[in-house]
């Protein structure tokens, strides 16, 4: 029998008579049996919890250190373009690229330069002028325009001088400048009608106005002020330009038998007259 879903003891006989246990009697043990359970419910639940904290804390401070440790690393490298294999002067920047001969790396901070590339896309339309071994990373210095960048204006040839750092405006000069040639002359062909009026030796303005294509190298240190340790002067430079095909003519007969040099020279610059040989006794006088 069951009092409000209790189960009640069965009826027992006291002296004779049956003895019924009333409706609101019900087994001691009951009320005990659930107090413990809810007292180790509790324990889980705080358990639980400091166990989360715990593992919240340790996930929290692995990334702090891990974030730091990358953080470290990458503060001292720097990813350049670096030779995967030796590659000799001559090769393009889309043959290297192509041909898997260079790759972006990570090299130490302290080891790189300010000219090291810096992407694979700084060799386009580029040729190295210099051999570079393998593990070297790719300097700007050691690149040139490539012959295929550069444009020749319609109706001019294309023609290069050898000169040495002083005479190529030592270092300063860049491609799209306008420059003036000037000849050196120190002798008169044999038989010349112009031996016995030219006063030996003599400077010319040979060429005006004429047109950089390109040099050999323009350092991006010629952009900047000078440091106190000074500038280095290139030995020499070969420089690119635009002539017309007589004037290519003149400057291969002055390189090769005389000498030249160039002024860096403005559209408005008023220069003296071509072909006109001025002497020792004619410099302060001539126009």
């Amino acid at each position: 029998m069951e009092y409000d879903g209790v189960p009640s003891y069965p009826p027992k006989r006291i002296g004779g008579r049956r003895h019924v246990a009333p409706p609101n009697h019900r087994v001691r043990g009951g009320s005990s049996v659930k107090k413990q359970t809810l007292i180790l419910v509790a324990i889980g639940v705080v358990l639980f919890l400091a166990g989360s904290v715990i593992a919240f804390a340790s996930v929290e401070g692995a990334s702090k250190q891990t974030g730091t440790g990358a953080s470290s690393v990458a503060s001292t490298v720097t990813p350049v373009v670096v030779a995967k294999k030796d590659i000799p002067a001559g090769t393009t920047g889309s043959s290297m690229v192509s041909n898997g001969l260079v790759a972006i790396e990570p090299i130490p901070t302290k080891d790189t330069s300010q000219t090291d590339l810096g992407s694979l896309s700084a060799l386009s339309n580029q040729v190295l002028n210099q051999s570079v071994k393998k593990g070297q990373a790719i300097s700007s210095t050691q690149l040139s325009a490539s012959a295929s960048a550069i444009s020749v204006p319609s109706g001019l040839n294309a023609v290069t001088v050898t000169l040495n750092g002083t005479q190529s405006l030592a270092g300063y000069l860049q491609p799209g400048a306008r420059v003036d040639v000037y000849a050196n002359i120190t002798k008169a062909s044999t038989n010349s009608a112009a031996s016995s009026t030219l006063p030996l030796p003599c400077t010319e303005l040979a060429m005006a106005n004429v047109q950089v294509l390109d040099v050999q190298s323009a350092s991006p240190t010629y952009a900047s002020h000078p440091t106190s340790s000074g500038r280095t002067v290139p030995a020499n430079e070969t420089i690119l330009l635009a002539v017309s095909p007589s004037q290519a003519r003149s400057i291969e007969f002055l390189s090769q038998n005389e000498s030249i040099s160039l002024v860096q020279t403005q559209q408005d610059a008023n220069p003296p007259a071509l072909n006109q040989c001025v002497g020792t006794d004619q410099t302060t006088g001539a126009p």
